[in-house]
C-alpha cells in the first residue's frame, strides 16, 4: 500500500467543473428567461444569485488554487534580531511636584507676608 493520492480521487477539478456548470446554466437561464431579468423575485435579484455568485465562486477557487507566492530567505535574516543587542527600554518620566509647600500656600492666602 502506498501513500501516493491518485489523480481519480481528488476532488478539485470536479468542484472546479461544478461551479463553471453552475455559472454556464445560470446564464442560460437568465438569458432564455426574460422574467428573470427583472430583478422581482422572492429571494432577491435573480442575476445575482444564477450569474454573480457561481462567478464569484469559481473566481475565489481559482484563486485558491494558484500556487503561494514565498517570500526570499533574505527576508527571515533582516528580521532576526542581533544578538548583542538589547530591546531598548523606556525611560522613566521624570516626577512632578505634586505638593505645594506650606510656606507658599500660606503666603498665597495672605497669612504670611510675601518674601521680597
Amino acid at each position: 500500500m502506498s501513500n501516493v493520492e491518485h489523480p481519480a480521487s481528488d476532488p478539485r477539478p470536479l468542484l472546479g467543473a461544478a461551479l463553471l456548470g453552475l455559472l454556464f446554466l445560470g446564464a442560460v437561464a437568465l438569458l432564455s428567461f426574460p422574467g428573470l431579468r427583472t430583478g422581482v423575485g422572492l429571494a432577491g435579484w435573480p442575476p445575482l444569485w444564477l450569474v454573480g455568485m457561481p462567478a464569484a465562486a469559481w473566481t475565489t477557487w481559482c484563486a485558491l488554487c494558484l500556487p503561494r507566492r514565498r517570500k526570499p530567505a533574505s527576508s527571515a535574516v533582516l528580521r532576526r534580531r542581533r544578538p548583542g543587542l538589547a530591546q531598548a527600554a523606556r525611560r522613566p518620566a521624570p516626577r512632578r511636584r505634586g505638593h505645594v509647600s506650606v510656606r507658599a500656600a500660606l503666603a498665597a492666602a495672605g497669612l504670611l507676608p510675601m518674601p521680597r
